[in-house]
């Protein structure tokens, strides 16, 4: 991956809901009209002309694929996983705000945000398990 790749692919709040409907029927394809309506059942109405635009820049930006569908129109697949956007969009907000270290962040989280003990036990953890498997490698 190269370094301006989380760049390329930093999604806008309307692009990630655009994807989260993408990602919930992956595999399957879908056309804007299917992405249009199910944004408004969650009671998110946007124009057609709208999530179309929308779905040409993510096809743009290498995150959707698009081919010819039914009639005029196309069919849009996930190109990328929504894992794969959640690891650029973290690198990209790390190297921003963190200035690339990950240690100030979750430092912050502990500081500032509410977690439970039950996902402090969690991140204890794998935090072990990480420690482990670089002393196995070792």
């Amino acid at each position: 991956m190269s370094n301006d790749e989380p760049t390329k692919r930093r999604l806008t709040d309307l692009e990630l809901e655009i994807m989260q409907v993408v990602w919930e029927l992956h595999p399957a394809s879908l056309t804007v009209r299917e992405v249009v309506d199910r944004l408004a059942a969650d009671g998110h109405a946007l124009a057609y002309t709208t999530v179309q635009t929308m779905m040409n820049i993510l096809k743009k930006k290498e995150v959707l694929d698009a081919r010819p569908g039914p009639g005029r129109a196309h069919e849009y697949q996930a190109r990328v996983t929504r894992s794969e956007a959640r690891s650029n969009m973290t690198q990209d907000f790390v190297a921003r705000l963190f200035s690339g270290q990950a240690e100030p962040l979750l430092a912050h989280l502990l500081d500032h945000e509410s977690v439970s003990r039950e996902e402090l036990e969690a991140l204890k953890r794998r935090i072990e398990e990480q420690l482990s498997d670089e002393e196995e490698g070792r």
